[in-house]
């Protein structure tokens, strides 16, 4: 079994978008920008998202996700994993999990604005990304590779 590469970690630590990638019913792929918070310890990624989110409905039929984190600022970076997705169940509205990805993308003295806000209202769930499959590449440190895990 491949360890898992960390190359990458402390880029990925950064608050970044990820674009989510799912199947969607007839195949096609159903690509969103989220925000999340990556799990150094065991490679793991989080996301909280509506339950009734296009993302989550696929997910729940077919738990298959493709993540790519990049940056646009040249010399590129990226990380892109492939890998399943765990989906709880609805949590209500969850504060707790999408304080988690507040904090770590906008800080922690943005949660008591956010709180109130329309997204904060909704019914969450929370899905735990275990990446099977690393591409990432780093060109400000020449530095690339592929690595399959399992």
């Amino acid at each position: 079994m491949a360890e898992r590469p960390t190359e990458m970690d402390e880029f990925l630590d950064e608050p970044r978008m990820a674009r989510v990638s799912t199947s969607n019913r007839d195949g096609s792929p159903h690509i969103v920008p989220l925000c999340y918070k990556f799990n150094a310890k065991d490679g793991t990624f989080f996301i909280s998202t509506g339950a009734d989110s296009v993302t989550a409905k696929n997910l729940n039929r077919n738990p298959a996700i493709t993540v790519c984190i990049d940056d646009a600022e040249f010399p590129f970076r990226a990380v892109i994993i492939e890998g399943e997705a765990e989906v709880s169940e609805p949590l209500g509205t969850d504060h707790e999990g999408i304080k988690i990805v507040v904090d770590q993308f906008f800080g922690p003295d943005m949660w008591e604005s956010y709180k109130d806000g329309p997204v904060a209202q909704k019914i969450r769930v929370r899905l735990n990304i275990v990446p099977k499959k690393w591409k990432f590449w780093d060109y400000r440190r020449n530095l690339n590779g592929v690595v399959k895990i399992g």
